[in-house]
């Protein structure tokens, strides 16, 4: 299913037969802070195209939705980024108060953002980048795309359900190859209640309960 340039829905845990909350609250946006790498040099040196396009569009600006997983990353990156462990020889990562929204161009750069639930969670995620973006939750890759033009909010949108009570990590990887780089992104939380038996579920539960007691009595007098 398609919003814009790319939706991509993926279920982390098996649905809840719950309602929702009635209200959702930001817990990211382009003010929030994280682990940031800018070191990492342009990646097109080791991909081709169809993922990381040469410097100044020399290999064209093109529309790809649902991209490949990157799965080759160098020593910037650290020993495992992907499960946080951001030491290493060569590695680039810092920590930041505000995730820049700009950066070199024909650059890539990485980004983790932490957070903790308190309870199952439904995450939505607004995302606008220039040129493409990879996306990891938890070190399990969602999405990826690359489009041409300046970033828009809502270029992007990624729903993430039923994500369980914990710490977790949102990890983007963006690209650029060319001209400009932009990036917006906006995560809604909202959280859902802890599912309790319907009103039916009881009642045949208590008759359950009833009829163990009945026929223990019975064997009893007997």
């Amino acid at each position: 299913m398609k919003v814009n340039k790319v939706v991509s829905k993926f279920f982390l845990i098996a649905s809840l037969s719950t309602s929702l909350a009635a209200n959702a609250s930001i817990i990211i946006d382009n003010n929030t802070g994280g682990y940031y790498n800018d070191g990492i040099g342009d990646m097109a040196d080791y991909y081709g195209p169809s993922q990381f396009p040469g410097a100044n569009i020399s290999e064209g600006d093109p529309v790809i939705n649902q991209a490949v997983e990157p799965t080759t990353f160098g020593a910037a990156f650290g020993n495992d980024w992907l499960h946080g462990d951001y030491s290493g020889a060569g590695s680039t990562w810092t920590t930041v108060n505000n995730i820049p929204d700009t950066w070199k161009i024909n650059h890539e750069t990485a980004i983790v953002y932490e957070f903790t639930t308190s309870s199952f969670t439904d995450l939505h995620i607004d995302l606008g980048v220039d040129n493409g973006y990879y996306l990891w939750f938890d070190g399990q890759y969602i999405s990826g795309a690359l489009a041409p033009g300046h970033s828009n909010i809502n270029e992007y949108n990624i729903d993430i359900a039923n994500v369980a009570t914990g710490d977790h990590r949102l990890q983007i990887l963006r690209e650029d190859h060319g001209v400009a780089s932009d990036f917006d992104i906006k995560v809604d939380a909202k959280c859902k209640p802890t599912p309790v038996p319907a009103p039916f579920s009881i009642a045949l539960l208590a008759t359950g309960l009833l009829t163990i007691s009945v026929l223990r009595k019975r064997k009893t007098m007997l």
